[in-house]
């Protein structure tokens, strides 16, 4: 592991635009003096306060967390662009709940999806989930 966690290995990513921005654009908050940027910052955390601060609690819950990764939704990352990542999540929360037929197809997606370089990586981190699962069963 790193000694320090970079954005890349974050599992949630998500933007928050300007009011009014519809939908399917990025907007962006133009900040050119004190007013304008008084402006943006009220904004800023009123779009935190509205779509930023719940959804990340929420996922301290992990039937919320779970209910995310089932439905593949992360954020800007959804299941059908990262599979690999989705399935290993999944595994990870189903884990602690020991072995099960879940926790076994999440195992095999994460096998199935992985390219012949990450290969021996996979096998570790299979290997570790299903050490982990079998200390709950005993």
């Amino acid at each position: 592991m790193p000694k320090s966690v970079p954005e890349s290995l974050g599992l949630y990513r998500d933007r928050l635009h300007p009011e009014g921005t519809p939908l399917d654009e990025d907007g962006w908050w133009d900040v050119v003096d004190d007013d304008s940027a008084r402006i943006a910052v009220a904004d800023m955390r009123a779009q935190l306060d509205r779509a930023g601060w719940p959804v990340l609690e929420a996922m301290f819950s992990r039937e919320a967390m779970m209910s995310r990764l089932r439905e593949g939704d992360l954020g800007m990352m959804k299941r059908h662009n990262f599979g690999l990542l989705f399935a290993r999540a999944e595994a990870l929360l189903l884990m602690t709940g020991g072995s099960s037929d879940a926790l076994e197809s999440c195992l095999e997606r994460a096998l199935m999806n992985v390219t012949p370089s990450q290969r021996d990586n996979a096998a570790r981190f299979d290997a570790w989930v299903r050490a982990e699962a079998a200390k709950v069963q005993t």
